[in-house]
């Protein structure tokens, strides 16, 4: 995270370097930032479960009509996959505003971080089972496994949101 924050912290145009020394306005500058960058990391995320979800419809494809069962669980995958990509697409940015009534510390941004740098291996894994699919059913089951955990921990991070701004 602190990485993408300083290449786009550079990408700043004047104006907004000229912002920047001004107290309350940098505040602003630097959580616009985070958000901006919240926005991006999980364009990212859903991009990943939507190829995730390629992968299963690839593979549900392959599959003949003996395997009824599999392309069932596979079906419901993919229906799983999708929403989860669409209410990660559009989750609510973590950070509040200059002006808005609830301001979020410092500990508790930190503990947001925590939960999304677990969800982002969460969404990895996710794609990594998808790309195994053709291994046989035990890649199924770590699918899904791994769509399931995913799942939990998108409501938890719902959840830690509700919390901070409580």
């Amino acid at each position: 995270m602190g990485d993408a924050m300083e290449r786009a912290r550079a990408a700043r145009n004047v104006l907004e370097r000229l912002g920047k020394k001004v107290p309350v306005f940098s505040g602003y500058l630097d959580r616009e930032l985070t958000r901006e960058i919240d926005q991006l990391v999980r364009a990212h995320l859903a991009n990943s479960l939507d190829a995730a979800r390629a992968n299963v419809a690839e593979y549900t494809r392959t599959l003949h009509l003996g395997a009824a069962g599999r392309i069932e669980r596979l079906g419901s995958l993919d229906k799983e996959l999708g929403a989860l990509a669409n209410a990660v697409r559009h989750a609510g940015a973590g950070y509040a505003g200059l002006f808005d009534a609830v301001k979020v510390k410092q500990e508790q941004l930190e503990a947001i971080y925590h939960l999304e740098v677990t969800f982002v291996e969460d969404v990895e894994a996710v794609a990594e089972a998808a790309e195994h699919l053709s291994e046989g059913e035990d890649a199924l089951d770590t699918l899904s496994k791994a769509v399931a955990k995913l799942r939990v921990r998108f409501e938890g991070r719902d959840q830690a949101f509700k919390g901070v701004f409580a």
